[in-house]
């Protein structure tokens, strides 16, 4: 495997630019790199809102998400709601007070997105996603 490749695929690189660009949404709401992933995620999330949801995600443990949760409750950024058939299941939802992150969160994604597609066609794109997909089943087949 070339050093590209594996850099690539162990993703260093691309989470140094994340914390970058996001760091100054995590100091001026006093976030968390979680927290800040959690609610970008739920406001892509629709229906599929829960504990679980996010966990599939495979980035986060099941108690780092669940303190994360719970602090995003508190700050009133998200609102938890048991599910009416199994109340074992929660839901949540971003409130009014989480606008003006998922504004900023969205902003800073589009300069990401911008930053690591720059000089990349969308054919290249088009073909960078096929053989991502394949390598994330692959992972996933082992996991």
């Amino acid at each position: 495997m070339n050093d590209s490749l594996e850099t690539l695929l162990y993703g260093m690189l691309f989470r140094r630019l994340m914390e970058k660009e996001l760091e100054p949404i995590e100091q001026q709401y006093d976030l968390q790199k979680i927290d800040m992933h959690i609610l970008f995620f739920l406001y892509k999330a629709g229906e599929h809102n829960t504990s679980k949801d996010i966990s599939n995600l495979k980035m986060f443990t099941r108690g780092h998400i669940s303190q994360s949760l719970t602090r995003l409750q508190k700050k009133g950024y998200i609102r938890i709601e048991h599910d009416q058939t199994d109340r074992r299941c929660t839901h949540n939802g971003l409130t009014e007070d989480a606008e003006a992150i998922i504004e900023s969160l969205k902003e800073i994604y589009t300069t990401i997105q911008d930053i690591v597609m720059e000089g990349v066609t969308d054919e290249e794109q088009k073909v960078l996603a096929t053989v991502a997909k394949k390598v994330n089943q692959n992972i996933n087949k082992v996991l």
